[in-house]
This record gives C-alpha cells, structure tokens and sequence, in this order.
C-alpha cells in the first residue's frame, strides 16, 4: 500500500511541475505566469494582455530572459529520482525504500526555501527598477514596498501548493508505518 502512495504521490509532484505556479499580475492583470519547469528552465508564459500587445511575436514563452531558479532545480531532481525509486519498488515488490520520504523532505524543504527567498523574476523586477533609476530610493527601498507602490502582485497558484501537499503525502505515509503496532 506505502508503494502504491509513493508512486502516485511522486508521480502527481512530477505533473504538478507542468502546471502554472507563480503569476506576476500588475494592477490586478496577468504579466508572466511560470510553470515549475518554466522556473527551473527561465522561461515563461505571457499573460493575456502580454498577449495581445505581442500577437506577432513568438508569444507563449519568453526565453533566455529569466534565470532558474536552483532551489526548484534541485527539488525536480529530487522528485525525479523519487519517482524512479517508486517505480521499482513497486514493480520489484519490495517494501519501500527509506530513501523516498528523504527525497521528497528535501524537495519540499528546497521548493519553499525558493518560495520564501523569492523566484528569479522577483530579481529581475527589482534590478529593472534600479537600472532604470525611476527613484533614488530603490536601492534602498524594501522588495515589498516597492512591489505594492508599483502595484505588482505575486500570485502563488494552486499547482503549487498541489506540489507541496503531494510531498508531503510520501513523508506523512513514513511517519505512520513507524508507528508501533
């Protein structure tokens, strides 16, 4: 049963990576939203706005623009090498490898670190204001102020927090088999 619940909750953080995890919306309407692998790769999608002023260009990814974030990196690899372990503890019958609540512990500790330091494009943000010296206080300015004074939203979606509850799954599965019964 602890199998079966480790591969589809490592399989299902591994399709969660696909889905749209950060949208940076300004006066309330969508800029850029990244994926996981958006983030881990630097790319992202136009929002709809974006969209229609950039009909003609290449509109559904902006790349080479963004850096990766290293944190999600690591923690896909983590996801990654989790699922495979699944996989063949579940087609080889064996009990699970202590190695996946390990795995996914660190993937979950990796992704919030990143949540919490911030994903690149929040650098970028705050790097394009101080280039292009719209005030002199900038540099000294708090990344939140400056973001609500310029009516800049950071919007965590969904999918993330699916991610970070689908980690969670293999950790909590763990803690229970310990039990003594």
């Amino acid at each position: 049963m602890t199998s079966k619940i480790n591969f589809i909750s490592f399989a299902a953080a591994l399709g969660f990576f696909f889905l749209p995890w950060v949208d940076f919306q300004c006066s309330d309407k969508s800029k850029i939203t990244q994926s996981g692998f958006q983030t881990v790769a630097g790319g992202g999608s136009l929002g709809e706005e974006a969209n229609l002023k950039f009909g003609d260009q290449k509109n559904d990814e902006t790349q080479g623009s963004l850096d990766a974030a290293l944190y999600v990196a690591v923690g896909l690899g983590c996801v990654i090498l989790g699922l495979l372990l699944a996989v063949i503890g579940l087609l080889g019958g064996e009990p699970p490898s202590p190695a996946l609540p390990a795995l996914a512990a660190m993937a979950l500790i990796l992704i919030g670190l990143q949540m919490k330091l911030g994903f690149p494009l929040e650098q970028k943000i705050v790097e394009s204001y101080q280039k292009t010296g719209l005030e002199e206080e900038v540099a000294i300015i708090d990344t939140s102020k400056l973001f609500a004074q310029e009516k800049i939203r950071i919007v965590y979606c969904p999918a993330i927090y699916f991610e970070l509850g689908s980690l969670l799954l293999p950790i909590c599965s763990a803690f229970f088999a310990m039990r003594p019964t």
